[in-house]
């Protein structure tokens, strides 16, 4: 029984996932990427400055990309050496900026 619940529960957060992620307004988005500075190290276009010490974000899924950012707001990921910025810029993110952010980097090839 806890099996099913716990299944059915993952699945609920799942959709609900996606469906924000797909709420998120790439525009938006994309304002953000460059306001927040992102595009410094993860180069404009999501193709990285350095990929040994920034990842490239082109071609990630919004939902992976809405992942980390919350886990790097909630603490949950801590951002190491130069990354550490993650957890202070993610700090101030609202959910809302978080899926605009998800939904532009998720357009990116």
């Amino acid at each position: 029984m806890l099996k099913k619940v716990l299944l059915a529960a993952a699945g609920t957060v799942m959709v609900c996932s996606s469906v924000s992620v797909w709420a998120g307004d790439a525009e938006a988005g994309k304002a953000l990427y460059m306001q927040k500075g992102c595009a410094a190290c993860h180069g404009p276009q999501g193709q990285s400055t350095n990929p040994a010490m920034f990842p490239v974000l082109a071609g990630k899924d919004a939902n992976y990309i809405s992942e980390q950012l919350h886990a790097f707001k909630s603490g949950e990921r801590k951002g190491q050496g130069p990354g550490a910025i993650m957890n202070q810029v993610t700090a101030s993110m609202s959910d809302k900026d978080i899926e605009n952010l998800a939904a532009f980097v998720g357009s990116l090839k």
